[in-house]
C-alpha cells in the first residue's frame, strides 16, 4: 500500500489536519494521488460531523469510493470517527480502519492496520505543538495554520465540543511565527489561522490572539493574514484597534451569530445578545465602512417561533452581510437541544431556510454594490479561459482579465456578478495611460 488518496469534509481545521496528514505520508515515501487516481491502493477520508446532514455525506462519499475502488483500503477519521459507534456500524459502512482525531496526526503507525482506534478523551493530554505544516500540499497561494483545539463554550446544539474536547490547546507563538515564516518564504501569500474556537486562542499559555497576531504581523514578506473564524465576544476592542493599525490583517471577519432572535440566543447558550452585535458591526464599520462581516446562522432551532425568525431576518437585513452560511438545526448526540420540546418540524425548517438564502444574497449583492469604483487587492488563486480570479481583502471573489496566478493585484472594481465581482487591473490601466 504505497499510493493513496485523502479526502477533506467540513471545516478549516479539517483542511490543515489534511495537509499535515499529506505531509507526513509524503515525508515517509508514500505517493499521495487524487481520489480519482485507479491505481489508488487506499482512501483516507478526514470526515465531519458537526450536523447530520455531514454524517450523510461520509456514507455517501464511502459507498462513492467502494464502488469506484472495491479493492481499495477504506480509512475513516476525523470527528464522524470520534462518535461513539458499534463495530457493527462501521463493518456495515464497508470501512476498513477507523482513526480518531489523535489517532490521525500519527496516522503512519496505524496504517497496515485494521479495526477501530478512537481514543474518546485524547483532548486531556492533546498537544498542537508538533502539528506543523512546512507547506501547502496543494500548491495554493493561501496557507490555513491551525493554532488552536478545543472549545470550553456551552452551545447547547453543538457536537463537536465533545469530539474535539473542551480543553483550550493552543500553539506557542514562537511555534506558530516559525510556521508561518517558512510558509511565507515559500511564497504563500494569504495565511489564514484557523483553530475550533479561535478566539479563544492563548487562555492555556498566557497569551492571547491579539499578542499572536502582532507577532505574525512583523514576519518580513508579501503576505496577509485572515481569520478564519471568531465568536461576537472575542472580537475585543484590543483586537479591532490591532485591525485598524496593521495593514497585513484583512478587514474581513467571519462572526457566526447563529441567530437574530434574544429568546432564541439564550436557549443557544450564546454569550451575547442582538444589541451587542450590532455594537460590535458598528464598531467594526467605523474602522472601515466597507469593512466585511460574514457569518453562520442556524434557522429552525428548537422553540424558535415565527416572530424570533421575522427578528433573524431583520438582523441580516441591518447588518448588511457580505455573505450567509445558512443551517437548519440538527439534532446531535449528547447535546441538550436535542432534548429540548418544541422540536420545528423539517418542512418548516427547510422553508425558513430557503427564505434565508435568499434575502442573504440579496443582502450580500447590496453590500458588493456599494464597493463599486473601489480599487482592492485580489490574491489571484487561478484562471480559466482567459479570465482570472481570487479574492480580495474583504473575501470577494473577482474575475478579471489580467493577473499573475499566485501574487496579489490591485484592481477597480467595476460591476457585480451573482456570486462576486468583475474587476479591472489597475496597473495595466495606469501604464496605458
Amino acid at each position: 500500500m504505497t499510493r493513496i488518496a485523502v479526502i477533506t469534509q467540513g471545516c478549516k481545521l479539517n483542511q490543515y489536519e489534511s495537509e499535515l496528514i499529506v505531509e507526513l505520508l509524503e515525508n515517509a515515501g508514500y505517493v499521495v494521488l487524487t481520489v480519482d487516481d485507479p491505481s489508488v491502493s487506499a482512501y483516507i477520508l478526514n470526515t465531519c460531523a458537526v450536523t447530520a446532514e455531514a454524517e450523510r455525506k461520509v456514507r455517501q462519499t464511502v459507498r462513492h469510493l467502494k464502488k469506484i475502488n472495491p479493492n481499495a483500503k477504506l480509512i475513516l477519521t476525523g470527528c464522524y470517527a470520534q462518535v461513539k459507534r458499534t463495530p457493527e456500524e462501521y463493518t456495515a459502512l464497508g470501512v476498513d480502519l477507523v482513526l480518531g482525531n489523535l489517532e490521525k496526526k500519527r496516522i503512519l503507525n496505524f496504517l497496515q492496520e485494521n479495526g477501530i482506534y478512537a481514543s474518546q478523551d485524547y483532548w486531556i493530554e492533546d498537544d498542537i505543538s508538533f502539528e506543523i505544516v512546512s507547506n501547502s500540499v496543494l500548491e495554493r497561494s493561501r496557507a490555513f495554520v491551525k493554532v488552536e483545539d478545543g472549545c470550553n463554550n456551552g452551545c447547547t446544539y453543538c457536537v463537536i465540543r465533545s469530539l474535539r474536547g473542551t480543553k483550550i490547546r493552543s500553539k506557542p507563538i514562537e511555534v506558530a511565527v516559525t510556521e508561518i515564516e517558512k510558509l511565507v518564504q515559500k511564497k504563500h501569500k494569504e495565511i489564514v489561522l484557523t483553530g475550533l474556537n479561535l478566539g479563544k486562542y492563548g487562555r492555556d499559555i498566557n497569551a492571547s490572539l491579539t499578542k499572536l497576531l502582532a507577532e505574525i504581523a512583523k514576519i518580513k514578506g508579501d503576505f496577509r493574514i485572515r481569520l478564519s473564524s471568531i465568536n461576537p465576544e472575542d472580537v475585543t476592542d484590543e483586537l479591532i484597534e490591532l485591525i485598524r493599525n496593521t495593514d497585513k490583517i484583512c478587514n474581513h471577519l467571519h462572526i457566526p451569530i447563529q441567530s437574530g432572535s434574544d429568546a432564541v440566543l439564550k436557549r443557544m447558550g450564546r454569550n451575547y445578545s442582538t444589541q451587542d452585535l450590532m455594537r460590535l458591526f458598528e464598531k467594526l464599520r467605523k474602522l472601515d465602512e466597507n469593512f466585511s462581516i460574514s457569518t453562520d446562522i442556524i434557522v429552525g432551532f428548537p422553540g424558535e417561533s415565527n416572530e424570533d425568525f421575522e427578528e433573524t431576518l431583520k438582523l441580516v437585513s441591518e447588518a448588511e452581510f457580505s455573505r450567509v452560511h445558512t443551517f437548519r438545526y440538527s439534532q446531535r448526540p449528547n447535546t441538550r437541544a436535542a432534548q429540548f420540546e418544541d422540536q420545528i418540524p423539517g418542512n418548516i425548517r427547510k422553508e425558513r431556510a430557503e427564505t434565508l438564502i435568499k434575502l442573504a444574497k440579496k443582502v450580500a449583492e447590496r453590500y458588493r454594490t456599494r464597493l463599486v469604483g473601489k480599487q482592492v487587492t485580489v490574491l489571484v488563486e487561478g484562471a480559466q479561459n482567459g479570465v482570472y480570479f481570487g479574492y480580495d481583502e474583504y473575501y470577494n471573489h473577482h474575475e478579471t482579465s489580467e493577473g499573475i496566478i499566485g501574487d496579489f493585484i490591485r484592481v477597480r472594481i467595476c460591476s457585480v456578478t451573482e456570486e462576486g465581482v468583475l474587476s479591472k487591473n489597475v496597473q495595466k490601466q495606469a501604464s496605458n495611460g
